[in-house]
């Protein structure tokens, strides 16, 4: 838990956007979230989350896109707001 900004612990969040980056989560409950990652800069032990939509930005959405250049599709399913979609790599 040293070093993230906002420590939460046994909460339930439900239908609200959770910017997580910065935060650390102890056995939290998420319903019908969207949940936001820019840096990656996280710590989540145990919990749930239940029909949830995780938005990739900045560094995470590189990220993302660069494994799914590896294996051909999207490592997650991913709501995808801020950012242009996954394209499918061509070999042209």
């Amino acid at each position: 838990m040293e070093g993230y900004k906002v420590p939460y612990k046994n909460s339930t969040f439900f239908g609200q956007r959770i910017e997580r980056d910065g935060k650390y989560f102890d056995r939290c409950h998420f319903k019908d979230c969207i949940i936001v990652l820019e840096k990656g800069e996280t710590d989540i032990r145990g919990g749930s989350f239940q029909n949830c939509k995780l938005l990739l930005k900045g560094n995470a959405y590189r990220v993302g896109k660069i494994i799914t250049l590896f294996t051909g599709k999207s490592p997650l399913k991913v709501l995808d707001l801020d950012e242009p979609s996954f394209e499918k790599p061509s070999c042209e």
